[in-house]
């Protein structure tokens, strides 16, 4: 709940603030700051105060109804004045700037100086959070030379914010306006014995899980085990050091000249272990100290990391941002999931101010008997735990199967009755860069099962004649079929032989008859050439084929124009073993929903059939045993003249479709299915 100044508010309310409205006008919203002018021109705000004050100044012999010395109404201002007083809009705007600005040394107050220094005692316990000041009415006393002015104050505190209003008193003397400093000009209750304190706590935050709901990543507690070096002799550092080196299991030279480097009462930390993991020998050695902390500990270091993301310290960007509620010592996601779903995970912290007891220079405990009183009260609630459809134990196992996989590759695991993602694997060289859902490369000649669709869709069967000769030139182009094709399968042959023995050339030849908007439909119905909002990274392929006759060509067979990640052309074996358009998901409550052309019963059936002579009588015949359907595929990058090619294998059974990518590989059967081989052997 919220409370506002000076009393609690029910559960229920949830009201943004709490007004303290007085004889001065009517209660007005808070106005959002902005840059300040004057005549038109943008100013510092120290300069506007100044500026304003100047116009206060000049204004004071002048009557706020016109030239004429009548008074008439005046703007914002609600007066039954009976006496002939000047306005005093001008000194009430420079002092909402000044207090906005944290500066009110240049206001006419009897101190300016001791001024500012209540001021700096009063916000003393607010971490560095200062309110944005705006002027309501103005209230000018009809027997003597006075006015109040009321003032807003908005802070940018928790998810609603905090407002409240209070009242300037201001004096006339010598024809000028001057202003009564006294505390309750900041807020209502606060006296020369109290100030205002901020305290903020953050729930624990929430984990991620697996698909059985148990934590991948959560927060737990760990022990920074180090050296106190104000506990110990210098010339004793050395020899503390070395021994806790040997019990934390770090180098110890190393760890000798951090702590030498550090200053004279540094805690230098040899390493944040595990309750388990710390000796009970640690508490033999001079000056050492283990120190409680928290952290976010996944299931390891690599695991699913480029899904996962990480948390960190604020990034500068998040710290200015006075809407995020970021402060410095809190732990953010900065990547990943953690990154996308840091609010929930993160849940809303417990925020308060209080009106506590002011402390003096001159005396430390000054204050401690004071009687605090709740200003404001944001409850916590609890963070939600993000849920995935990840299989620890097959990505515990397709990480290790990439563990020793020299270069970039990937592998990537679907759930053909539900789209759910298993694993999304990369090798070491990936770094923490999502390969496995995001990449963007070629796919080569896995992609001839949605150019298979489309020729279905234009008429073709899986028996349908084709023709695959050695060569075909296309306007300047030659595309050729790969080296060591079967020469038993050139000449006439059928669609569903030119598929399982990967025919370049009866595929580049039948883009006459596709067109690229064809080819992109056939993608949709598949899974992939449309961007969807799946809840985490992700790159469903680009589909889109100019109208060049060797840019069509080269997309029929995966190159030109056509890239995918390897999660996608994942999805494109997922829709033919489940016979549904199938788009894949990670995180539960964030399914996409396929916005293309349903696939048909006949024609999931007929690819099924083409892709299952891929394993029986085409290039994928070692994962036979293993898998159902493949398709291989080998795509060129690079540079003209030096061309290198990825590997490419996707496949299916009864269960499960995968993908396997190796950026540079020699071929789909020859790169990629081993992979596919290790993960399910």
């Amino acid at each position: 709940m919220v409370a506002g100044a000076g009393q609690t508010a029910p559960p229920s309310a949830r009201t943004p603030s709490s007004r303290v409205t007085g004889e001065i006008g009517r209660t007005r919203p808070p106005v959002a700051s902005g840059t300040m002018t004057l005549g038109g021109k943008p100013m510092q705000r120290r300069g506007w105060i100044a500026a304003a004050l100047t116009v206060g100044l000049l204004a004071a012999g002048c009557s706020p109804g016109g030239g004429d010395g009548s008074r008439g109404p005046t703007p914002g201002v609600e007066s039954t004045s009976a006496i002939n007083l000047p306005a005093a809009d001008a000194l009430t705007k420079a002092l909402a700037a000044a207090l906005t600005a944290f500066d009110v040394t240049l206001l006419p107050v009897e101190d300016p100086a001791a001024a500012q220094a209540e001021l700096v005692s009063i916000f003393a316990g607010m971490d560095g959070i200062t309110p944005t000041v705006t002027v309501g009415g103005i209230d000018y006393s009809p027997t003597d030379p006075s006015a109040r002015a009321k003032l807003t104050f908005t802070y940018a505190l928790g998810e609603q914010g905090w407002t409240y209003d209070t009242v300037a008193p201001l004096k006339l003397v010598d024809d000028k306006w001057r202003i009564e400093w006294t505390p309750t000009l900041i807020h209502p209750q606060l006296t020369s014995d109290s100030r205002l304190r901020h305290q903020r706590k953050l729930p624990r935050r929430a984990a991620i899980n697996d698909n059985l709901g148990l934590a991948l990543v959560e927060e737990r507690t760990l022990y920074q085990v180090g050296i106190d070096k104000s506990q110990v002799p210098e010339a004793e550092w050395a020899a503390s050091a070395a021994q806790l080196a040997a019990l934390a299991e770090v180098d110890a030279v190393q760890f000798q000249a951090k702590v030498a480097a550090g200053g004279p009462r540094q805690f230098v930390v040899a390493r944040t272990m595990t309750q388990e993991e710390i000796s009970p020998d640690v508490g033999k050695v001079k000056g050492a100290q283990v120190v409680p902390t928290t952290a976010m500990v996944p299931v390891s270091d690599t695991f699913a990391a480029s899904l996962l993301g990480i948390v960190g310290a604020p990034t500068p960007k998040m710290l200015a941002d006075k809407n995020a509620d970021v402060f410095s010592s809190d732990t953010v996601g900065l990547s990943g999931l953690q990154a996308r779903y840091e609010k929930q995970l993160r849940g809303v912290p417990e925020i308060r101010v209080d009106l506590v007891g002011r402390k003096t220079d001159d005396d430390a405990t000054a204050g401690d008997a004071f009687e605090e009183e709740n200003l404001f009260l944001q409850d916590a609630s609890a963070p939600v735990a993000v849920d995935l459809s990840l299989d620890r134990d097959l990505q515990t196992k397709a990480e290790t199967v990439l563990s020793t996989q020299p270069g970039l590759a990937a592998l990537v695991v679907i759930n053909n009755s539900d789209g759910a993602l298993l694993a999304a694997a990369n090798s070491p060289a990936a770094g923490t860069f999502p390969q496995a859902t995001f990449g963007k490369f070629a796919p080569g000649s896995t992609f001839k099962v949605v150019s298979s669709l489309a020729m279905l869709r234009g008429g073709l069967t899986p028996a349908s004649a084709v023709k695959c000769p050695a060569n075909l030139t296309v306007a300047n182009k030659t595309f050729k079929n790969y080296s060591d094709y079967p020469a038993s399968k050139l000449g006439s042959i059928t669609l569903i032989q030119a598929l399982a023995n990967s025919c370049n050339t009866a595929f580049a030849a039948a883009a006459g008859s596709v067109t690229p908007e064809q080819l992109h439909a056939a993608a949709g119905s598949l899974g992939v050439g449309t961007d969807y909002d799946a809840g985490f990274t992700t790159n469903f392929g680009t589909v889109e084929p100019n109208n060049s006759p060797i840019d069509r060509a080269a997309s029929m067979i995966g190159q030109g124009q056509i890239t995918m990640s390897p999660m996608g052309m994942a999805a494109v074996a997922a829709s033919v073993a489940s016979g549904k358009t199938t788009i894949p998901w990670l995180v539960k409550g964030k399914q996409a929903t396929s916005t293309a052309q349903a696939l048909t019963a006949q024609e999931a059936t007929q690819l099924q059939q083409m892709m299952m002579a891929v394993v029986t009588d085409g290039s994928g015949r070692s994962l036979a045993g293993l898998m159902k359907g493949a398709k291989t595929g080998t795509a060129e990058y690079g540079t003209v003249g030096a061309y290198k090619t990825h590997g490419w294998m996707i496949a299916w059974n009864d269960k499960v479709s995968v993908a396997a990518f190796v950026e540079e590989g020699v071929s789909g059967s020859t790169s990629a299915a081993p992979l596919i081989k290790a993960l399910f052997s």
